[in-house]
């Protein structure tokens, strides 16, 4: 969730494409033939965001962990994981890196996807959230109910922060329904707000920090204060693929939880590893406030994702999030 600069992306238009394209390409998945031995080198394109979430990925290619697993990681940078979607289910690429509710929106149309790995959580506390709702100091807002009847920017309607904004909001005993959302690109929100297009901005890092050097009001923590440590996103891939390479799944897997232990344990390599591939500003690489990493996917926060997901129309019920994440050893 952490973002660098963006485009506005229509997430059920994307996805209906993808679906489209699923009927004529299912078999596709696999990436052609049986798929490799079990210690065959493999390379592998996986897409990514050029953001902070995914710094494990990139650590552990420094570090050897794909190496020891006979792994070749080819990350393609996408502007988001509604793109990324698709890109699996073609084949273009083998694994992917989206947001919960991407996932879950692709799962209720049909797609075979399947997570298969920890991606990023929201903090444990209140001190280490990274996902913030601002206001100008100006602006007469000063708690959560001042809200009603205002304009809030999110990067993407229709998705993640479409729904933990209303989750949060509505927590706190504000009225959504008077509320109106528009979409605005991360790295244009803290202008927007300063020149008063909108009434609010829900942003992450490095742009929660910008918020708050620039004077803004931090009105609330909108995901830590529906769900600490929720599982914002995960790796996954198409079901497919996993039948016909299972082994190399198993692999990667092993090299990505020990990517995402390391990174919690080194928050020094993690932030010299983000001025290699993302655009934070440099000024900023040691003041913006690092994603929560762990090998658990914290099964229960995407139960509530989908739930919430549901309770806001983006998905017609609530799914078995036990049939999306995929266990190893199983195909």
């Amino acid at each position: 969730m952490t973002q660098v600069p963006t485009r506005p992306r229509n997430v059920r238009r994307l996805l209906a494409v993808a679906l489209a394209a699923a009927l004529g390409l299912l078999t596709a998945c696999g990436g052609g033939g049986g798929g490799a031995a079990p210690d065959e080198p493999v390379t592998l394109r996986v897409g990514v965001i050029p953001i902070a979430d995914v710094a494990p990925l990139y650590l552990g290619m420094k570090m050897g962990f794909f190496d020891q697993e006979k792994l070749t990681i080819e990350p393609q940078q996408f502007a988001g994981g509604a793109e990324i979607l698709p890109a699996v289910q073609s084949g273009d690429l083998q694994i992917g890196f989206s947001n919960t509710t991407s996932t879950l929106i692709a799962a209720s149309k049909g797609l075979p996807v399947r997570i298969i790995a920890q991606g990023v959580q929201e903090g444990a506390t209140e001190p280490e959230s990274w996902t913030h709702l601002f206001v100008r100091p100006d602006s007469g807002i000063q708690t959560p109910k001042d809200l009603e009847g205002k304009t809030i920017a999110i990067n993407t309607l229709q998705n993640i922060n479409d729904v933990m904004t209303k989750a949060a909001l509505e927590k706190q005993g504000v009225d959504v329904s008077t509320l109106q959302f528009t979409e605005v690109p991360f790295p244009e929100m803290n202008q927007a707000l300063q020149g008063g297009d909108v009434d609010a901005i829900v942003v992450v890092e490095p742009f929660r920090t910008i918020a708050e050097k620039n004077g803004m009001h931090d009105v609330l923590p909108t995901i830590y204060n529906v769900d600490p440590s929720l599982t914002v996103a995960t790796y996954f891939a198409m079901q497919p693929y996993i039948e016909q390479n299972q082994a190399v799944v198993e692999r990667f897997v092993r090299a990505m939880n020990n990517s995402l232990s390391y990174a919690a344990e080194h928050p020094d390599d993690v932030r010299a590893t983000l001025a290699e591939y993302t655009k934070i500003p440099p000024e900023l690489i040691n003041e913006v406030r690092l994603p929560q990493w762990g090998t658990d996917l914290n099964q229960p926060s995407i139960e509530l994702m989908g739930k919430l997901t549901a309770q806001y129309g983006l998905i017609d019920q609530e799914p078995d999030v036990s049939e999306l994440i995929w266990q190893p050893g199983a195909s």
